[in-house]
């Protein structure tokens, strides 16, 4: 494709805005405004040109990767605001930016117990600190105007006043740093605006990973108590991170569960068995028994999956229409669910193949899914703008699919009209995902 002159224009307008810097800052080294001058166009040209080009190479991100350093220089970070400039934005209808990570590393410290604390509705858009960037295709989604409010948080403040300075440098302009959970003093204007921290028990680890080949999500939970850890829907290509993972953290991998037999990438337990194959440490495998694959236990729907000795559990919620055997899982301790492809961040899992049935998975979401507590954590499968994880209530309220009081006759011709190509890997997975992860000899 012929490169678009929007882009052509951003990379010649960077290029010449270097070294007009560069000139300025030689001619003025001693003059301090000059110097805070060049920082904010260089911050603001470096936004534009983050947003033109998505990065070099145009593979997409990580967005649960956690740098240790920043790449390039910090873009000036707005402070926390006053309760006053809270309660103002979120009067006016702000949209409220999680800029965090989505599980246990973002632990509230300074809570009375180390919870992982969520406001309803909020917009899940990880800050990305090497590049200093947030998903803006995933602010794009709910936040039309420029000028409309939003409300950014993270922990404490730092990383949302940093992810203030890109917007700005992209034509937002009603930008208010929303602080975070651990920030006692705004806690009251949250609940004041109906929108109180909603606590979420991680138990020891809850680490949320990721495979941008396939954009899968990845789920390690791990108990410290028993050493016990077990994994739900790891990907082959990723599979000495994750063991490496489950090493690092001292755990012991006793379970991986798959919510469905994938399309778009090959599970990872069947090589986990064999690399542990004759010894007393193999991990078991679990799939649904409706999913017609291969696996050392077979799932029934409202089936109790007991680990880390019995003290932790998933409930088996049968969620079938992408597959007809996709299964969710329910972990009440948590006050999440993990929906495989059954129902997305803003979506759903196709419908048009492997059994797979619109009319069907409508019912399976509003019966199995949006009958849960509305805080509760939903744990897509996968995601393709940058999120990481919703709610409930959320996906009741807006998912344009399955929400907002949508019929079943209207999610069938959304469905319907779809269109959609299939994977890449579907002659490659699905055979492959039926023995277990193993393909054919």
């Amino acid at each position: 494709m012929p490169p678009q002159p929007a882009l052509v224009a951003g990379a010649i307008g960077g290029a010449a805005l270097g070294v007009l810097l560069s000139a300025l800052l030689i001619k003025k080294k001693e003059d301090r405004r000059v110097v805070v001058f060049a920082s904010a166009l260089a911050g603001g040209a470096l936004g534009t040109m983050r947003a033109s080009f998505g990065g070099a190479s145009g593979a997409r991100k990580d967005p649960t990767k956690r740098p240790a350093e920043p790449a390039v220089a910090d873009l000036a970070a707005d402070p926390v605001a006053s309760p006053e400039r809270l309660r103002s934005a979120l009067r006016r209808g702000a949209l409220v930016v999680d800029v965090r990570a989505a599980d246990s590393s973002e632990l509230t410290n300074k809570s009375t117990a180390p919870v992982f604390e969520v406001v309803d509705g909020s917009l899940s858009a990880p800050y990305d600190k090497v590049n200093q960037t947030i998903p803006v295709g995933a602010l794009g989604l709910l936040q039309q105007e420029k000028s409309a409010p939003l409300v950014v948080h993270c922990r404490s403040g730092a990383r949302a006043g940093k992810a203030i300075a890109f917007l700005r440098g992209l034509g937002y302009t009603d930008l208010t740093n929303g602080g975070g959970p651990a920030v006692v003093d705004l806690r009251e204007a949250y609940a004041d605006a109906g929108l109180p921290w909603r606590p979420h028990n991680m138990g020891s680890v809850m680490r949320q990973l990721f495979d941008p080949k396939s954009s899968t999500f990845t789920y390690l939970l791990g108990d410290a108590s028993t050493g016990e850890a077990i994994l739900i829907d790891p990907c082959i290509d990723q599979i000495d991170r994750d063991l490496a993972l489950v090493e690092e953290l001292g755990f012991r991998l006793t379970l991986m569960l798959n919510t469905h037999c994938h399309a778009d990438h090959i599970t990872a337990t069947g090589e986990i068995k064999r690399r542990f194959q004759g010894t007393s440490k193999a991990p078991k495998s679990a799939i649904s028994a409706a999913s017609g694959a291969d696996a050392d236990r077979l799932i029934v729907p409202n089936e109790t999956i007991k680990w880390a000795g019995g003290t932790r559990s998933l409930t088996a919620l049968a969620t079938p229409g992408h597959t007809s055997g996709c299964m969710s899982f329910y972990d009440a301790y948590t006050g999440a669910v993990y929906t495989g492809d059954a129902l997305l961040i803003g979506g759903c899992g196709r419908t048009d193949f492997q059994g797979g049935s619109a009319k069907t998975l409508y019912r399976s979401v509003h019966s199995q899914l949006f009958v849960l507590p509305d805080d509760t954590i939903v744990y897509p499968a996968h995601d393709y703008k940058g999120r990481l994880r919703s709610t409930i209530g959320g996906e009741k309220s807006s998912n344009p699919r399955l929400g907002g009081g949508k019929s079943v006759g209207e999610f069938v011709k959304i469905m319907a009209d779809l269109k959609l190509s299939n994977p890449k890997m579907l002659d490659v997975a699905v055979p492959a995902n039926l023995r277990c992860g193993v393909p054919d000899e």
